[in-house]
């Protein structure tokens, strides 16, 4: 009976795990926004890599519309960015949608706040398992992200379980309808015990970045930091610095954007629409300015590999 239980629970999932959230929809479709993207061959492709950050403060369409301005080139633009994520999710998904599947967008956008970029595990690993990985990651999991053999074990079970992967959704989604504003409580709790956590951090570092930039940089790929701005002032590292200017790689500095304050983040973090299109436009001419003159080129000989 149990077991009985368990496959009707899979099989139910299955069926509407889209509906469950937005982001869930948003992670199965990863391969489709990729192809979609590599196959507009005769525009610019720009993804935009990040979280519900990026999902808020980047509006396609006005970033679109100012960088043909600025060019008279439309660009393609996709954005992944699921929910509460970071580097340690990011990079798997920009190496199984586009690095072995060897194709490679002209430019990353990769947008991020605080210790977005540091060497942390995953806050998700059933998701990883479920939406990101594939078997031939398992070293770097381990590497990284399962640490003890309770997290290893999760893992397998969540990367033929959907209603293993997704178990957080549910609970929060049963618990919504039980407690009253459990979603804010919940969400400000968090906050404080990561804020208290980092407190107690050592020095941070940067090794997966380093692995996320040489693989960027092995595609002849365009990368972009964007320091995106939220409502309180943060620090870069200086150690975050370090690897970019080893690197090269072009940082934008957005945390005090001209026309954006406080008042336009109502959570904090996530920008109002007003915001958006501020940040969006910014993005666009700083984008059309500096990665414009050797876009051409980096296209010509990618689709030449391609």
């Amino acid at each position: 009976m149990v077991a009985a239980g368990l496959l009707l629970g899979e099989i139910a999932m299955q069926a509407v795990q889209n509906r469950l959230s937005i982001d869930v929809g948003h992670l199965r479709s990863f391969r489709s926004q990729a192809d979609e993207l590599i196959s507009a061959a005769e525009h610019p492709q720009v993804l935009f890599l990040g979280n519900s950050m990026t999902r808020h403060g980047i509006a396609p369409d006005v970033f679109e519309e100012e960088f043909s301005a600025c060019t008279g080139v439309h660009p393609a633009v996709i954005k992944i960015n699921p929910d509460n994520t970071a580097l340690a999710d990011w990079f798997y998904a920009y190496r199984n949608y586009f690095y072995k599947l060897e194709q490679a967008p002209d430019v990353v956008v990769l947008g991020f706040e605080g210790g977005h970029l540091r060497d942390r595990p995953t806050l998700h690993p059933g998701r990883l398992a479920q939406y990101y990985c594939q078997p031939d990651d398992w070293p770097e999991l381990c590497r990284y992200d399962l640490k003890t053999f309770e997290e290893r074990v999760s893992y397998r079970i969540c990367s033929v379980s959907a209603m293993c992967s997704n178990r957080d959704r549910l609970q929060r989604r049963i618990l919504d309808m039980l407690i009253p504003e459990y979603r804010d409580g919940s969400q400000q709790l968090n906050q404080r015990q990561t804020h208290l956590a980092e407190q107690k951090l050592p020095a941070p570092t940067y090794h997966r970045l380093q692995e996320f930039l040489e693989m960027v940089h092995s595609q002849h790929v365009t990368l972009v930091l964007v320091a995106m701005p939220i409502a309180a002032p943060y620090e870069l590292d200086p150690e975050l610095m370090q690897v970019i200017a080893k690197n090269r790689v072009r940082l934008l500095d957005c945390r005090n954007l001209p026309g954006i304050v406080p008042e336009m983040f109502p959570d904090g973090v996530h920008m109002t629409t007003h915001a958006s299109l501020i940040y969006s436009r910014y993005l666009a001419d700083q984008l059309s300015q500096e990665s414009v003159p050797t876009l051409s080129a980096t296209t010509s000989s990618m689709h030449h590999h391609k």
